[in-house]
């Protein structure tokens, strides 16, 4: 773990990592859960459609989990949970940026 990651990935979450999906039964197949070190935060934001042809006006409030970490392994699709989650979330989006600042490989967030 490198030094920025060991001051700031306080947290623990396991996760569950996406293997394919049973075409007979429709139903998600999963690996043996591992855990990683990391931190996340809740992000709330109203998202609205502008409508259109053959759409009306609205808005939707959207709530989601951005856990950041230092750990490769998880992937789109993946299920994850942690302190702060109100169960498995799927993780929707993965991102990377630029740690080299601090002499480090890049770190990771997950979206769910």
């Amino acid at each position: 773990m490198s030094q920025t990651a060991n001051w700031s990935y306080t947290n623990t979450a396991t996760v569950r990592p996406f293997l394919s999906i049973d075409l007979m039964t429709q139903k998600a197949n999963y690996g043996e859960e591992y855990q990683i070190a990391c931190t996340w935060a809740e992000k709330h934001e109203q998202v609205r459609d502008m409508g259109g042809q053959g759409g009306s006006q609205g808005a939707e409030f959207v709530s989601r989990h951005m856990i950041y970490t230092e750990d490769k392994r998880p992937k789109f699709l993946d299920l994850i949970q942690f302190d702060g989650s109100d169960g498995w979330e799927e993780i929707r989006s993965v991102t990377n940026w630029d740690m080299s600042f601090f002499g480090e490989e890049p770190d990771f967030l997950l979206v769910t």
